[in-house]
């Protein structure tokens, strides 16, 4: 029976993962998508061969992208690669840029803080001021002035 509620966090956890990368997916889709006619456009004109190729390199680009997102889980990711990652980095076979980092790495060192912050307490101090504020303000807007008459007559 315990384990429920740390299962249900966990696939909680993965669904609003999942629901950020796949905003980040489509912003990059957006983004992408009138670049790739730029690309190709200009590709065509200049009649640029492979590795010239604007359109070639954007697509390259995306796959990177799809790799450093990782929206399906299907690059597996464990802490035992960032510390290899870093070891290469310290033994100077790797530079910083070229170090792989993705948005899974990105959510963990996230949850760390948010772990950090509530073992010190400042993580419900903060969020309980931040949520008194806004909920002060909305108390104060002119809307929620007007519907209190409206229930008032």
């Amino acid at each position: 029976m315990t384990d429920k509620p740390a299962s249900r966090w966990s696939i909680f956890k993965k669904l609003v993962i999942f629901q950020v990368k796949l905003a980040f997916d489509a912003l990059r889709d957006l983004f992408l998508s009138p670049i790739s006619f730029g690309c190709a456009l200009i590709d065509i004109i200049k009649n640029n061969p492979d590795e010239q190729s604007y359109f070639k390199k954007l697509m390259t680009f995306g796959g990177k992208t799809d790799l450093w997102l990782n929206l399906f889980s299907q690059h597996d990711y464990t802490p035992d690669d960032a510390n290899k990652s870093e070891e290469r980095t310290i033994s100077g076979r790797e530079s910083d840029e070229n170090l792989q980092k993705n948005a899974d790495q990105l959510f963990d060192k996230i949850e760390d803080l948010i772990r950090e912050q509530s073992a010190k307490g400042g993580l419900t101090t903060s969020a309980k001021s931040t949520l008194d504020g806004v909920l002060q303000k909305l108390a104060n807007h002119p809307v929620s002035k007007i519907s209190e008459k409206g229930k008032a007559d």
